[in-house]
């Protein structure tokens, strides 16, 4: 998991692969969550829809976040893969309201996903907030893992 320390520095707090993906917020380049979104499903063993349901999870929650990110901010996308894929999607902004269920694409990130978060925390080191939203899906083919070999 990627956590942000005191001094804002992300810090990996666990053994679980980390895939970050920093981008304008500007929209011009929000594209580039797709495939990676995509590419990371399809490698966790998804089926192609459980691959499409996550790419548009993630293309819901970066949309959400760049419509209220400030000028010449930055998106953060966080995927963390074990058994479950787990995103992890923020940006800074003067608005202290992350996405919820008020909005029609929560909804829409509800029916794709397993668990669904947003919070809002101080911005480090800047005036501001940091509007998070978090969410994750199991590939629901998945073999139970066993132990030994």
């Amino acid at each position: 998991m990627v956590q942000r320390s005191a001094d804002g520095v992300n810090v990996l707090t666990a053994a679980v692969p980390v895939v970050e993906l920093r981008l304008p917020a500007n929209g011009h380049l929000l594209f580039l969550a797709r495939p990676v979104a995509e590419d990371l499903a399809v490698s966790a063993e998804c089926t192609l829809d459980e691959a499409a349901d996550f790419r548009l999870a993630v293309e819901e929650a970066v949309a959400a976040l760049a419509v209220r990110a400030d000028d010449g901010a930055v998106l953060e996308c966080a995927f963390r893969c074990a058994r479950t894929i787990t995103v992890t999607v923020s940006t800074t902004s003067s608005v202290a309201f992350p996405p919820g269920p008020d909005e029609i694409g929560w909804h829409i990130l509800r029916a794709l996903t397993d668990s669904l978060a947003a919070w809002t925390e101080p911005a480090p080191g800047e005036d501001g907030w940091r509007l998070c939203v978090e969410f994750a899906k199991e590939p629901l083919h998945q073999e139970p893992r066993t132990g030994g070999s």
